[in-house]
């Protein structure tokens, strides 16, 4: 039984990630830490084509082994760490902005989706990963990220 129409499900989970940003943005300070546990939220785009749905995750900074993708049939996670390049003369931050530490995003899918198809490629600071669409009920399945 469905609780709400999808164009509810889409502006509920349209509020959520407007309420995640701006949070966000207020802890921006405390957020980048050396490698902490905090942890943070990268940018990610999600778009369709006729066969498949695209993920591309803004990961600059982040080296390809230290990344998982796990997809599922209608939900792809993504998650790993990036560490603060070591400076250990630093005595005082005067401005930070850039967020470190662990990060965990998930986003559900439109549509199911053949994990056992799904691919990913690292470049340029950008996860791309892509997601051929099927019909049919799938398990689970981890992807590696490939440069």
């Amino acid at each position: 039984m469905k609780w709400f129409d999808d164009d509810i499900e889409k502006e509920f989970e349209r509020m959520r990630q407007r309420m995640e940003s701006m949070l966000g943005s207020l802890s921006r300070p405390g957020s980048a830490t050396l490698c902490g546990t905090t942890g943070w939220r990268p940018s990610l785009d999600l778009y369709e084509t006729p066969e498949e749905f695209v993920v591309l995750m803004d990961l600059a900074g982040v080296q390809p082994k230290d990344v998982e993708v796990i997809v599922e049939r209608q939900v792809v996670r993504i998650s790993g760490n990036r560490c603060r390049p070591g400076d250990d003369n630093v005595t005082r931050v005067h401005h930070m902005e850039i967020d470190f530490g662990p990060f965990n995003h998930g986003v559900r899918l439109p549509g199911p989706v053949d994990p056992d198809a799904a691919s990913s490629n690292y470049r340029d600071g950008f996860l791309l990963v892509r997601l051929p669409k099927e019909g049919r009920t799938a398990t689970s399945v981890a992807i590696t990220v490939a440069e």
